[in-house]
């Protein structure tokens, strides 16, 4: 990080400070465990923990000052007493926000803002990647996507950077209009609009809403690149900013065609229209990440790289960790771990990789709950249910809202004797699931983070 004055800091957050000394920033941390010397500590509020009650702990690892909400300032009375540097601010998540817009406005290079229901991570990756051929890129790491992640990550610009790659998630309105107004981005994409969120917003046309807000900040010259099969976002057309390109299958300017699985492995697509006719690879499955490729694709090149650098970047890039990640086990069974996230389109996409990879093979899927899908959960559960009743063998449900995948996928056709439900994880029994899955090829494991299917995937892993 650059280094900042801490009265510069001061008056970015429009804060008061205590023991006002000559002190030099030279990193920020929320986190009391890791804090090196010289660092802002800036305490956050979560579910469970108050970053304020941290600030000693900070303090006594060296930090340099710290924010302190104004009203949580009796927790610091004795520091200031004690002469530490503590400055006041309203709300944290707030400040956080500000200074990483300051710090960002310190380097005048361009970003790409990439949001949308799903694929976003893996975008970010192709974006970054290609990108990456030609300039040193920052990008956000994990899931550090949201309004503290995101400023966190604006941070580690250094001066050599000369292109930035931030994904923006969201679970409500106003959450990608603040990010944006600190990233102000050159180009953005929505990678589509599904049901993610649908519990909290109400309608996909309220999520296509909360989406469209990065064109609130996009620069005055900036491009938008939007999914044109997405319906919530083509109905936009003409109408969200000065210059949109759109890329799908069958409509938008840039538009794929012939996905194929390719012999060794990864996908094979062609492209035509604006930026004329190509001939790509990536060495990821499904036809949901042609999608993501073409707008990274898209996005390259806007910015002037020529094919030869752009399928140099995307050769480049490897599974995400719990994205469609094959592990082969030691009985030569390939668990396809997709644990990372779950929502219908992502279920189905999976579904259709298990198919085509699984080809002569006997395939099992082992799917759980779909959260924060609302009024809608029942019949996206039973709609995920018939779609899998078409492509597996064996199906296992886990969870009280997968019963629905359960009855689904019956209702389709996949006989009884094939489906296989149990109300939790917990009671799974090793054994009977083992027994289950001894005669099947390929395992597909997936569903909502916070069902931590994970530890399915490295039970059937250890066991077989």
């Amino acid at each position: 990080m650059k280094a900042l004055d801490l009265l510069e800091v001061v008056n970015v957050v429009k804060g008061n400070i205590f023991n006002n000394y000559k002190r030099t920033i030279t990193g920020v941390s929320i986190d009391s465990r890791t804090i090196n010397k010289g660092d802002l500590f800036i305490p956050i509020r979560g579910e469970n923990h108050d970053g304020h009650d941290f600030i000693k702990e900070a303090f006594d690892k060296g930090a340099a000052a710290s924010l302190c909400e104004e009203e949580s300032r009796d927790k610091v009375k004795e520091l200031t007493e004690r002469e530490f540097p503590i400055v006041l601010v309203k709300d944290s998540k707030i400040a956080l926000l500000d200074l990483a817009g300051y710090y960002r406005r310190q380097f005048p290079i361009p970003f790409v803002a990439i949001t949308g229901s799903v694929g976003k991570t893996t975008t970010k990756e192709l974006t970054a990647s290609i990108l990456s051929t030609k300039f040193k890129v920052i990008k956000n790491e994990g899931n550090f996507n949201n309004e503290i992640g995101l400023p966190l990550t604006l941070f580690n610009l250094e001066p050599h950077h000369d292109f930035g790659v931030l994904e923006m998630g969201m679970s409500g309105f106003g959450e990608i209009r603040r990010m944006s107004s600190i990233v102000e981005p050159e180009i953005a994409i929505i990678t589509n609009i599904g049901v993610s969120h649908i519990e909290k917003l109400g309608s996909k046309e309220n999520i296509a809403r909360a989406k469209l807000e990065v064109v609130e900040f996009l620069k005055d010259d900036g491009v938008l690149i939007l999914n044109a099969d997405s319906p919530e976002l083509y109905a936009k057309k003409g109408h969200i900013a000065k210059k949109v390109i759109y890329f799908g299958m069958e409509k938008g300017e840039v538009r794929g065609k012939n996905p194929r699985f390719h012999e060794h492995g990864g996908m094979e697509f062609e492209i035509e229209g604006i930026f004329g006719n190509h001939l790509f690879k990536i060495p990821l499955l499904g036809l949901h990440n042609v999608y993501n490729a073409i707008a990274a694709i898209t996005a390259g090149f806007i910015i002037g790289l020529e094919h030869e650098r752009i399928q140099e970047g995307l050769l480049r890039v490897s599974s995400t960790k719990r994205r469609l990640e094959f592990k082969k086990t030691n009985t030569g069974k390939i668990i396809i771990d997709d644990c990372y996230n779950a929502s219908p389109d992502s279920m189905k996409a999976a579904l259709d990789v298990l198919e085509k990879i699984g080809t002569h093979k006997t395939k099992a899927a082992v799917l759980g709950d779909m959260l924060e899908l609302g009024d809608i959960s029942t019949e996206a559960h039973l709609e995920v249910g018939a779609f899998a009743a078409e492509k597996v063998d064996k199906l296992i449900a886990v969870g009280k809202r997968a019963k629905s995948i359960a009855e689904g996928a019956i209702k389709n056709g996949l006989s009884r004797q094939k489906v296989y439900y149990f109300d939790n994880k917990n009671e799974i029994e090793e054994e009977k699931i083992i027994d289950l899955l001894k005669d099947i090829d390929i395992i597909l494991v997936k569903a909502s983070r916070a069902m931590k299917f994970e530890d399915i995937v490295n039970m059937l892993i250890r066991r077989f």
